[in-house]
């Protein structure tokens, strides 16, 4: 499934970096199922990664991020074949944060499920933990190569985690790198920080559409009518 863009924009001011990014959505073209949803549909995640990184940075990085990382997931739909996107770890959270960011001095405020009354303020949230089980599930593993190499790369999961220790506080994004789950700080007592990843999106198939070729392996990917 070829997505139909071949260039996308990613303003910085929507990432806090200092330059706005580019990425070509066209170049993932083999996909993975995740799973079969109720309606039909199919969810599935691409096989490999952007071969380019998109950073984020600081507290706008930090409150748009998990927005902007759907945003760059649609772009890699193709209306003839997909009816949804979404990042991994995306399942409801706060996409845009607009209030100032909570701070808590109790400890780690991250809940232990789902939404706490902080995380539209920044608090964090485990609702990524989601789709992390099941790729984990389906794929054996968060391993993924970039296009055309054989190099692994890290890549980014719609996830907010915030942490506090006496003194110091720290508001975080999540990736996935070579089978390990991470964070990262933006912003906080150390300051405001850039990191960068790759995108693999999850598109949703449609219910209605007809295997044309293929087996469905790696070698013979189905392909529809």
């Amino acid at each position: 499934m070829k997505p139909t863009l071949s260039n996308y924009k990613i303003p910085k001011g929507l990432t806090g970096y200092d330059s706005d990014q580019t990425i070509n959505p066209s170049e993932l073209t083999l996909w993975r199922v995740l799973q079969k949803n109720e309606d039909g549909t199919i969810d599935m995640i691409s096989e490999y990664v952007s071969n380019e990184y998109i950073t984020f940075k600081g507290e706008l990085g930090y409150k748009n991020f998990i927005g902007v990382l759907n945003m760059i997931a649609s772009a890699y739909t193709n209306s003839t074949y997909t009816e949804g996107s979404r990042c991994p770890g995306y399942n409801g959270q706060t996409e845009f944060i607009s209030n100032s960011l909570s701070i808590e001095t109790s400890g780690d405020t991250t809940p232990s499920s789902g939404m706490n009354s902080t995380e539209a303020v920044g608090g964090g949230d485990s609702l990524y933990i989601a789709d992390r089980d099941l790729i984990n599930t389906v794929l054996k593993g968060f391993l993924a190569y970039k296009v055309n190499t054989t190099t692994y790369s890290r890549y980014w999961f719609a996830y907010r985690f915030y942490y506090y220790e006496p003194g110091s506080h720290y508001w975080n994004g999540g990736y996935a790198y070579n089978n390990i789950y991470h964070d990262c700080d933006f912003y906080g007592s150390n300051g405001t920080k850039a990191y960068n990843s790759s995108i693999r999106p999850i598109v949703t198939l449609k219910s209605d559409l007809m295997v044309a070729n293929g087996d469905g392996t790696e070698g013979s990917p189905w392909s529809f009518e």
